[in-house]
């Protein structure tokens, strides 16, 4: 119990003097695993964050973790977010579907949130032809149906998606932002192969980076193509209890 309370005093001095920023990577089909991670830092305040970067399927996890108070159950976002049930088989060949239904499910769930001042921002690749793309970052939403239609265009999987090699949004072709290195500079992004990775920005910042990776775990290639009631739940749980043993390491 003493030890506990210490504990709890730590976290909440290191959210005082700390803020951070939540740079969620590409997922793919392994989107339970950060969720689960995100689920166990939201439920026990490990840190607090100033901003939200996300990025392919990142981009729909930073939508949840700003806007729901509950991600500590797997089978509330599987049954109540997603409106899934479990007979549910997501493959690469269905994978389009999905995502379209899945933006239509979230748009009515976030229809009534505001998305002034909104601190979230969506990497995604801008494509104009085969030697002419680059990264794109956006940061302001006019309302859900632009936000959750920005995280359509990080998503976009080439001819996976959908039947074009991009996604044609306000007259401009995009596809997914974890296709290209990002402009570090630009948006606090790393990409290295740590399994942490808290960069230091200033003295008020630091950057928390999260993915299928985050605690070093190797995943089999039938877990990035399939998906099912029972992979996503073992996801989410492992995502959640790799975060809890791995929690000095945040701190």
């Amino acid at each position: 119990m003493y030890c506990n309370f210490i504990l709890l005093i730590f976290i909440l001095f290191i959210n005082f003097i700390n803020s951070y920023i939540f740079n969620i990577g590409s997922t793919g089909l392994l989107l339970p695993y950060s969720l689960g991670i995100l689920g166990y830092i939201k439920k026990y305040n490990i840190v607090n964050y100033d901003e939200l970067i996300g990025t392919s399927g990142g981009s729909y996890c930073s939508l949840l973790y700003k806007f729901e108070n509950n991600l500590n159950s797997h089978d509330f976002i599987w049954n109540n977010i997603f409106n899934l049930n479990k007979s549910t088989k997501i493959d690469l060949y269905n994978l389009n579907k999905f995502q379209l239904r899945n933006n239509n499910i979230l748009f009515n769930r976030y229809l009534n949130h505001s998305v002034n001042n909104l601190n979230i921002k969506i990497v995604a690749t801008q494509y104009n032809n085969i030697l002419d793309k680059k990264e794109c970052i956006f940061s302001y939403y006019s309302n859900i149906s632009d936000l959750i239609n920005k995280c359509y265009c990080s998503s976009y999987i080439p001819y996976i998606s959908g039947d074009k090699f991009y996604y044609k949004y306000n007259n401009t072709k995009y596809y997914d932002g974890a296709f290209n290195k990002i402009n570090k500079k630009n948006i606090h992004y790393s990409f290295n192969n740590n399994n942490l990775i808290i960069n230091k920005l200033s003295q008020n910042n630091n950057i928390f980076y999260i993915n299928s990776n985050t605690w070093g775990r190797k995943w089999n290639e039938p877990f990035k193509h399939y998906l099912d009631y029972e992979t996503s739940e073992f996801l989410f749980y492992q995502g959640w209890y790799d975060t809890l043993h791995n929690i000095d390491k945040i701190l």
